[in-house]
């Protein structure tokens, strides 16, 4: 192997295979040595740097040497120059990667606190089952939302969506997901606005089910995840239960601070005679949509993007998600990442810039920031983060543990998700270890900064 100007030989018996530098996810507050991890069909590799593990300058990188050592793990190179028999003895030098990884790695046992961690979180979910969660969304400007257990996922637009002949405006076409057939119809068409061209940037698509199908519904945009007791949701006033989209609205939702929200139901959505014909138009594709659950249990979890790189958490640990307020009580003297204090709804709620505590790259100015408001237990916070970008609705054999080679902060991931598209991972972070190490890290930046006043 080659690093910069050095050959380094490797025991033969523990490589597996030799791939080029495949797409790396980062793991905010890894080890210095941990590159990343990839999917490699299907199965998660750590990436580790030999160079930064040997305490030398990283040079191109371009091979990934991939080992047997308690389980796959990659190693990065600048070049693999070739496999030979013999002792090693020669101008290379023989490298001790299992003495390496023990030194520059500490591996924490978290699968049994992973476990119990999930489970708290399913107790909290029933606890504030009394109110309803709400995915609210724009349409033609207006604020709308759907319960979210009629929604299955939240997805970007797809590309290339395949038109149906003689649809409906409202029809905007068919697209593959995950190798299934979903109809795509636009809900500005369904509820009486002005259907208009698809923007593949900011657009989202719905997926919901009716009478055993699948259907995608376009929004301009997801606004927020919202919770609401049911003394905040009113019926809709009779007046507005005459002419065209009465089946549609189910009920108002009352939130301070915000526009009333227009909740829909989607048995009343599909009630209406037209929209009905918009589903038969794609008709034709309605049974390939069809999916078999069986057994298979599903997990949602709210994607946001941060830095360049999407991270997961459980829906059921997730409050809701606002948009970053403009007035926010700033604290004295607080931590860096501690953007300050908001009052939600007669709550202080502190609130936490994810992108610094990650390290992750600045946002452009012109990024609207997002909070997602996070609770498990007694511990309650918000978290800034660059978007919302979807909601992924996964079975159980598409997530899988996190490797153990990490930092003991690092352990707020818990598990990964892979997607399928262009090999990407999506990290998924522990709620309660999210909330409980920036509740750390706090104490620890207060006690900093009173040594460091002291010593003066």
């Amino acid at each position: 192997m080659l690093i910069g100007d050095q050959r380094y030989d490797l025991p033969a018996d523990t490589l597996v295979e030799v791939i080029r530098r495949p797409r790396l996810t980062r793991v905010p507050h890894g080890p210095p040595a941990l590159v990343g991890v990839a999917n490699l069909r299907g199965t998660v590799l750590p990436v580790v740097s030999l160079a930064r593990l040997m305490g030398h300058d990283s040079g191109p990188e371009e091979r990934v040497a991939v080992l047997d050592h308690n389980g796959t793990v990659g190693l990065l190179v600048d070049a693999v120059l070739r496999l030979q028999a013999g002792d090693g003895a020669g101008d290379e030098q023989l490298v001790d990667f299992a003495a390496l990884l023990e030194t520059g790695f500490k591996r924490p046992a978290v699968q049994t606190r992973v476990a119990a961690g999930l489970g708290n979180v399913a107790a909290e979910a029933e606890v504030r089952a009394v109110q309803r969660i709400l995915v609210a969304f724009l349409v033609h400007g207006q604020t709308f939302a759907l319960p979210l257990t009629s929604v299955i996922e939240v997805l970007r637009l797809p590309n290339g969506l395949a038109r149906v002949a003689h649809a409906d405006s409202a029809v905007l076409g068919i697209a593959s997901i995950r190798e299934r057939s979903l109809p795509v119809i636009s809900l500005a068409g369904i509820l009486g606005f002005e259907t208009r061209q698809a923007n593949q940037e900011t657009d989202r698509v719905l997926v919901i089910e009716h009478q055993g199908a699948r259907i995608g519904l376009v929004a301009e945009t997801i606004d927020t995840i919202i919770r609401l007791p049911e003394t905040a949701i009113d019926r809709v006033p009779a007046i507005l239960q005459r002419g065209r989209g009465d089946a549609e609205l189910d009920a108002i939702g009352r939130s301070e601070g915000r526009p009333l929200v227009s909740i829909l139901s989607v048995p009343k959505l599909f009630a209406n005679a037209s929209v009905e014909a918009h589903i038969s138009a794609a008709g034709q594709e309605k049974e390939a949509m069809v999916e078999q659950h069986g057994g298979v249990t599903r997990e949602q979890f709210v994607v946001f993007d941060l830095g360049g790189e999407r991270y997961g958490l459980p829906i059921a640990a997730v409050d809701e998600v606002l948009r970053l307020p403009e007035q926010v009580t700033r604290v004295p003297n607080g931590p860096r990442f501690v953007t300050g204090i908001i009052n939600l709804r007669g709550r202080p709620i502190p609130i936490i810039d994810q992108r610094l505590r990650f390290d992750a790259p600045t946002a452009d100015k012109s990024v609207q920031p997002r909070v997602i408001i996070v609770s498990f237990g007694a511990l309650q916070a918000g978290f800034v983060v660059d978007a919302v970008s979807e909601i992924l609705s996964v079975d159980g054999a598409a997530v899988t543990a996190a490797p153990p080679l990490s930092s003991e902060r690092a352990t707020v991931f818990s598990r990964i998700v892979k997607t399928g598209a262009d090999d990407a991972l999506i990290l998924l972070i522990d709620p309660q270890e999210l909330l409980s190490r920036a509740e750390q890290d706090v104490i620890a930046d207060i006690a900093a900064r009173q040594a460091e006043a002291a010593s003066r």
